[in-house]
């Protein structure tokens, strides 16, 4: 039945003239962004960033569990106008706070690296620094507001990378 349902309506929006649908895409964010996003719905613990990530383009899965307070990921995905990405997250459990980490590895990239590292840092969510050296560009930011965030990335002839880490209070944790 929800075969059916699903093949009608891919009919009707089928059916009508692209200017009836009304719809228009807004503005295209760089690769660098969209990996970035991805990395912080593994690192703020999501329990479907596994399939948000499928939903964006990446090969995703939850790696075996060492811990039932310790769960790891893998994924990987050709960024546009970047290169090759690899994808590795963990996510700690611990009695008042929640550590999630990612980080994703370009190795070899291509593209501007300058506007990668730049398009990130002109986020409204992160402040910080960045350095433009002979090796590349450098990042050093943190986020603004909600849980403790740190976020690492660069961008050289040989590598481009995100690290991030996000440590979330628990509920009803004192802090203490």
């Amino acid at each position: 039945m929800r075969r059916g349902l699903a093949l009608l309506a891919l009919l009707a929006l089928a059916a009508q003239p692209a200017w009836a649908q009304g719809k228009t895409k807004g503005p295209v964010q760089p690769a660098s962004v969209e990996a970035l996003e991805v990395c912080e719905i593994f690192a703020r613990g999501d329990v479907l960033a596994v399939e948000a990530a499928g939903a964006a383009g990446w090969e995703a899965y939850e790696d075996e569990s060492e811990s039932p307070y310790v769960r790891s990921y893998s994924a990987a995905m050709e960024l546009p106008g970047i290169g090759y990405a690899d994808l590795f997250a963990l996510v700690e459990s611990y009695p008042d706070q929640t550590l999630g980490y990612c980080r994703i590895d370009v190795a070899g990239p291509v593209g501007n690296g300058h506007a990668a590292i730049q398009a990130i840092q002109d986020l409204e969510r992160y402040e910080g620094q960045s350095q433009l050296v002979s090796e590349g560009t450098f990042a050093s930011l943190i986020g603004r507001g909600g849980p403790q965030t740190l976020l690492l990335t660069h961008w050289t002839t040989d590598s481009f990378v995100i690290q991030l880490t996000i440590i979330t209070p628990r509920a009803g944790a004192t802090g203490q």
